[in-house]
């Protein structure tokens, strides 16, 4: 499911060309499409976490399939780029949200244990999404016009609702025992911290920005963000300005899949070693991030772009994949993660709609991507300089991994509940 969804829409810089070109708009306006579509995986979380909790996993991961096919069906018919605003951006991007959040959310169900590489794995289905789509969009658009890509694409994201029929209702049924028992011994409780206690278990619980911790990890990710998708949604128009051909340049996504791939599957493998500090393998991602674009923006031939993309997908794995692990264990009490990661989303999410855009608005004004890149290598320094912050606090951090073991260790049986964000109608 992660990967159909996330091969569909990081692959969007396969069409982003062909649609610029079609409805004749400049890259700024055409990137809004895609950049949009993405940052409304992770914004709309806290608004698809309410379904699950309301409807389960099973049910929310069927309406997102469903959601997000006929989004593309409907984009399909747009007669101008405002048309695909609302199918692709909010239509598809809805679906793809209902799906990310199901997705992570059935995960921690089922896995208590080495959750870490459990996450790691689901994360690294991005990598082969976006490795397994690459060539049939490409393929799609070599023998069919846009349309059609965009008809077939929508048929096979349908599959969606099939495979979300193998979530288990079974675990919600554990899910709500265990909040009955958590109800039991909330009565026990002085009425007042009781109260409290229940309220940040239905709502958002915002206490996350007084951890120093959630406030530098989501910061150093926002930042991060503004460039980070920034060269994979305009990497085909910058290939085409090298001679590289439009089939050629797809290839290239398919290299970024499979380190992607192998990225989130070893973040998830070190990050479970306890000899490892998962901030160490975070602020490597941000480097080797910041490293590929400047390699991006000295590439003269097809060798160059094989470098960077091999490179890129890497650090992808590497942020990205331990992000989601820090957010949901290593440093983040139990009863926060829910919110910590909900509201470090929206952050990062609005940041992942604007970079692109304005990376092509630049382009638009100065001719030339190299600015851009740029302004993207900087940001995914600058975020890396950012996590040593919290790299340097030793005595913060070992504090803060004392206290997840002994709390993990106290309520190991207890905390059955998903990790999404818990909010109600």
């Amino acid at each position: 499911m992660i990967a159909i969804m996330f091969g569909i829409s990081l692959n969007f810089g396969i069409l982003f060309p062909v649609l610029m070109d079609y409805f004749e708009e400049s890259r700024e306006r055409t990137a809004w499409v895609g950049s949009v579509g993405i940052a409304f995986i992770f914004v709309l979380g806290p608004l698809t976490s309410m379904l699950v909790n309301r409807l389960g996993c099973r049910l929310t991961a069927m309406l997102g399939g469903l959601s997000g096919s006929i989004g593309l069906l409907l984009s399909s018919f747009a007669s101008s780029i405002y048309v695909l605003y609302g199918t692709y951006s909010v239509l598809f991007g809805f679906g793809s949200s209902c799906i990310f959040v199901s997705s992570y959310a059935v995960t921690s169900q089922y896995f208590k244990r080495n959750r870490s590489l459990a996450t790691g794995i689901l994360a690294s289905g991005t990598g082969l999404g976006v490795l397994g789509i690459a060539p049939v969009l490409q393929g799609l658009l070599d023998s069919f016009d846009w349309r059609k890509t965009y008809r077939l694409t929508a048929a096979i994201y349908s599959a969606v609702c099939i495979l979300g029929l193998t979530f288990s209702p079974a675990l919600a049924k554990k899910e709500k025992n265990a909040a009955e028992k958590e109800s039991e011994r909330l009565e026990d409780l002085d009425e007042e911290e009781g109260r409290r206690i229940e309220i940040c278990n239905k709502w958002i619980d915002f206490s996350v920005f007084k951890d120093k911790v959630f406030v530098v990890l989501t910061l150093s990710m926002s930042v991060a963000f503004i460039g980070h998708h920034a060269p994979r949604l305009h990497l085909v128009r910058f290939s085409e300005g090298l001679h590289v051909s439009a089939d050629a340049a797809s290839r290239l996504f398919i290299y970024i899949g499979i380190t992607t791939f192998l990225g989130r599957l070893l973040s998830g493998i070190l990050c479970n070693i306890r000899a490892i500090n998962p901030l160490h393998v975070f602020m490597l991602g941000f480097i080797l991030d910041g490293s590929s674009v400047i390699l991006l923006i000295q590439a003269k031939n097809y060798g160059h772009l094989m470098a960077f993309s091999f490179l890129y997908g890497l650090a992808d794995g590497f942020e990205i994949g331990t992000f989601n692990i820090c957010m949901l264990g290593n440093y983040t009490e139990p009863r926060k993660r829910a919110s910590a990661f909900g509201l470090s989303a929206i952050f990062y999410g609005t940041m992942t709609a604007a970079g692109p855009p304005l990376a092509g608005f630049m382009a638009d004004h100065l001719h030339t991507y190299v600015p851009s890149f740029i302004l993207a290598a900087v940001v995914e320094l600058t975020a890396a300089a950012l996590t040593l912050i919290l790299v340097c606090d030793k005595k913060e951090m070992n504090h803060k991994l004392s206290e997840r073991t002994e709390i993990e260790e106290d309520n190991r049986s207890e905390h059955l509940r998903p990790v999404l964000w818990e909010t109600t109608l």
